[in-house]
């Protein structure tokens, strides 16, 4: 019995070692992401130079410039100084992350955190192995992904109720095994062919995390934007349904700046597909600067100032981030 109670003490002693060295590991040396990575390591190394940052999508990422945000600020006596750590494909959860991110890196001089309103992202498949999946999993995830298995076996039918409910479990956890167990190491590197890892590329020409879409808008692609503007106009686009997960995960994030003494600015990009009406899950509180109306904002929905149906082309994201900072100031 006391040989068994000893090997008992040692077992346990092993897991909370091995546990104790993969949080060390983890923390100490955190996963590169191609896509992430470059901007983070930008924002850390000039951590007192920004009081603005802008969180969200393609849409913020390429629709945003801080340079002009900043301009127009200071020409209204509202001086910032921005900077744009938006991704491609950054939606809820992962955006929530890194805005939890760039609070855990303590910016001294952060003042206001512009957050896009879009959709929840679903979880990652099991097999997903990719390090974009991986490196986001942590507790809130892996509590959004418990939280998210009653949502989804309440809306499947029948015999795939259960399925998708166990799907959303297992995904969370073994997610955050990959991440937090430091598995995602053993995740291959991408094909820089398919996925540049260019940092210059990630923080845009101004070094300001900006990257403006310079790509025509092509035939099928303005026929596509303009059946989604018609659809809008008309009444009979089919608006996003209120997602209370989603406006939870807000909220977290809106509790958690204003601990930190930080303003939240919730945003909804000139969008007409996807994320149209994407802003019903924003919770109270926070001020919302909605542009996904294209009667109110008809410059940002023309041919000329879009790269696709859903992104701004250059030109375009220079207006938006005019129109942006002239809304934050008028609602102040």
């Amino acid at each position: 019995m006391l040989s068994l109670l000893r090997r008992l003490i040692a077992c346990a002693c092993a897991a909370v070692g091995f546990v104790a060295m993969a949080a060390l590991l983890h923390r100490a040396v955190p996963l590169r992401v191609p896509e992430v990575t470059p901007k983070l390591d930008y924002l850390k190394a000039h951590l007192g130079d920004f009081d603005t940052v802008f969180i969200g999508s393609s849409r913020i990422y390429h629709g945003v410039s801080p340079r002009v945000f900043d301009a127009a600020m200071a020409a209204r006596g509202k001086p910032t100084r921005s900077f744009n750590l938006a991704i491609d494909g950054m939606m809820p959860p992962e955006s929530l992350h890194m805005a939890r991110t760039l609070l855990e890196l303590r910016p001294p001089s952060l003042r206001r955190l512009f957050l896009e309103v879009s959709t929840l992202h679903d979880m990652p498949e099991i097999n997903s192995l990719t390090v974009r999946n991986v490196y986001w999993q942590d507790l809130s995830s892996l509590a959004y992904g418990f939280r998210r298995a009653p949502v989804d076996y309440h809306n499947r039918e029948g015999k795939y109720r259960w399925p998708a409910a166990r799907e959303d479990m297992a995904a969370a956890l073994v997610l955050f095994a990959r991440n937090q167990f430091n598995i995602g190491r053993m995740i291959p590197a991408p094909d820089p062919a398919v996925q540049p890892q260019d940092p210059a590329r990630a923080l845009g020409p101004d070094m300001d995390g900006f990257l403006p879409e310079l790509h025509p808008l092509t035939p099928a692609a303005r026929a596509k934007l303009e059946q989604a503007l018609a659809a809008v106009l008309n009444g009979t686009a089919k608006p996003h349904p209120k997602d209370p997960l989603n406006t939870e995960g807000f909220i977290r994030i809106r509790d958690l700046l204003e601990s930190h003494g930080v303003e939240l600015v919730l945003m909804a990009a000139p969008v007409t597909t996807r994320d149209f009406h994407a802003k019903q899950d924003a919770p109270p509180g926070p001020r919302l600067l909605a542009f996904d109306d294209p009667a109110r904002f008809p410059e940002l929905y023309t041919p000329e100032h879009r790269f696709d149906y859903d992104h701004l082309n250059g030109e375009g994201a220079l207006i938006f981030s005019r129109e942006l900072a002239q809304a934050y100031l008028a609602e102040k």
